[in-house]
């Protein structure tokens, strides 16, 4: 056997309650032949103590019965009478012990000299009829004669041992008294002791089975209050209220997984839903660009073909720099209105920022100067949103100069400067557009890098430094750092730095 069978053994409650009970049992077993013993024993001793005065008093009443048949056969000489003598004399002589030891007590001194005179009024008995078979008449008289002496002697002799042991068994009685209240006495505090003893052992039973039951009705009311933190019950040394306590810790963990996967499925479906009404508002706005988009188309084309024609007819008056302005201005909305894409490689709006470039060229040809800082190896390899350039150089033609002495249109005083590079930083490729204009207020800065949900998005504003930025949130929700706007010292000049990350796709997918 395995100790851990003993010890499942052990600690099992119907086996504590068995061995409880028959502890209890053994326990009550043992105090009632205890208190049997004490019983049988103060028995013994009271029948010790009249034993020796009944055959006493049974021999005297054999002396005094062997006198008839004795005198009978000593008078008649009947046989009958030799007979019941010679019986009488064998049981007497078969009553008196054969060995009686040697003692200092003086009543059994007396008992012993008694067997003897006994004996010797037997002898003198046969004697008395040798005799009488003789016919020896003087003889077995005075034989008989002092056999009369002799049992008066040996009567009073027994009286005298009766009354000698009457006294020691009156004194006898006294510690016999004395005994058995001290074994009664005994008897009590043992039942105390064992009841005490019993009950302690059943508490403790009641205690191993009702602890665990108690802390489980605890346990069970922080579970309807729905706290599912508190520590698990443990196990205690009975193996049906520990299977029952790992039973209850197992239902609870599991409960609370169970209601933490309901909570989890719920933020999943809530996710979902919240997903799913974004993906519908997207594609409403994906639609709704796409009319704007197509609406548009018109202007362009009607304006690409106007401006085809006001070149021609530059071309054919000899305005050859009217004709090359308005060359590129329709290579700026042929660019415009040839690529549909969302995402496009960077070298398209290069490209469409040089038009734009020319133009401000001509527009602005003295204090305005526009610097393309871009690596070759950079505009192919890469893509960005569409239109995130140019409607920011815009930005800063209408709004950094506008208060500033130095505005382009203005005052030749002072060099405007717009600022384009494309650069790889690390995993991310950053575009900026810096001017030197009047700067940008912080709490204006606050406001624009703010994202806005697609029901406040600036559908109809299509073009502008707050349609790019909120574009920019719209294709890379999860990454704050896309776009970020610096103003200089003393609120002098502003750029607007575009970082995006190169591992990350944008979000196009509806």
């Amino acid at each position: 056997m395995t100790l851990s069978l003993i010890r499942r053994i052990r600690n099992s409650i119907s086996l504590q309650m068995l061995l409880s009970s028959l502890g209890v049992f053994f326990i009550l077993v043992l105090s009632t032949a205890y208190i049997l013993f004490s019983s049988m024993r103060l028995q013994t001793v009271s029948d010790r103590s009249f034993e020796r005065e009944r055959f006493i008093t049974s021999i005297r009443k054999g002396l005094e019965d062997y006198q008839g048949p004795l005198l009978n056969y000593l008078s008649t000489r009947s046989s009958n009478a030799l007979s019941q003598i010679l019986i009488d004399t064998q049981a007497l002589r078969w009553q008196l012990p054969t060995y009686m030891p040697i003692n200092a007590d003086q009543t059994d001194l007396k008992e012993r000299e008694l067997y003897s005179l006994i004996r010797s009024y037997l002898d003198l008995a046969d004697q008395a009829m040798e005799e009488k078979r003789g016919r020896n008449i003087s003889a077995y008289t005075r034989i008989y004669d002092e056999m009369a002496g002799l049992l008066e002697y040996i009567n009073s002799e027994i009286g005298k041992i009766s009354l000698e042991r009457s006294r020691n068994q009156m004194d006898a009685y006294g510690i016999f008294i004395a005994d058995a209240w001290s074994v009664q006495l005994w008897n009590f505090l043992f039942i105390i002791f064992v009841s005490i003893f019993a009950t302690l052992m059943l508490l403790n039973a009641i205690g191993r089975i009702t602890s665990p039951l108690v802390r489980l009705s605890a346990m069970a009311v922080e579970i309807s209050a729905g706290n599912f933190d508190s520590n698990d019950i443990e196990t205690s040394s009975v193996q049906e209220m520990d299977q029952l306590v790992q039973a209850f810790n197992r239902m609870k963990r599991d409960i609370h997984q169970y209601i933490e996967e309901i909570r989890r499925q719920e933020n999943i479906k809530q996710e979902f839903m919240q997903e799913r009404m974004r993906n519908m508002k997207m594609e409403g706005l994906v639609r709704h660009m796409e009319i704007y988009a197509l609406q548009a188309q018109m202007n362009p084309h009607f304006l690409f073909n106007t401006l085809n024609t006001g070149m021609q007819l530059a071309i054919v008056e000899g305005a050859d720099r009217t004709g090359e302005y308005m060359e590129y201005l329709a290579k700026l909305f042929r660019h415009i209105i040839r690529n549909k894409d969302i995402i496009v490689p960077l070298r398209h709006e290069i490209e469409g920022l040089n038009y734009y470039f020319y133009l401000l060229k001509v527009r602005f040809p003295k204090n305005l100067d526009l610097i393309l800082d871009c690596d070759d190896a950079l505009p192919d390899r890469y893509q960005v949103p569409v239109s995130i350039l140019q409607p920011l150089v815009e930005n800063c033609v209408i709004h950094a100069f506008k208060d500033s002495p130095a505005y382009p249109g203005e005052s030749p005083s002072r060099q405007s400067r717009i600022r384009v590079s494309a650069a790889l930083e690390e995993d991310r490729l950053v575009l900026r557009v810096q001017d030197n204009g009047s700067g940008m207020a912080s709490e204006t800065r606050e406001n624009l890098l703010h994202p806005q949900s697609i029901d406040k998005s600036s559908l109809s504003r299509v073009m502008g430094l707050e349609n790019v930025i909120q574009r920019l949130y719209f294709f890379y929700p999860d990454d704050p750092l896309v776009v970020d706007i610096e103003s200089g010292k003393n609120g002098e000049g502003t750029a607007i730095i575009i970082r995006i990350d190169t591992g990350r796709k944008p979000c196009i997918e509806f």
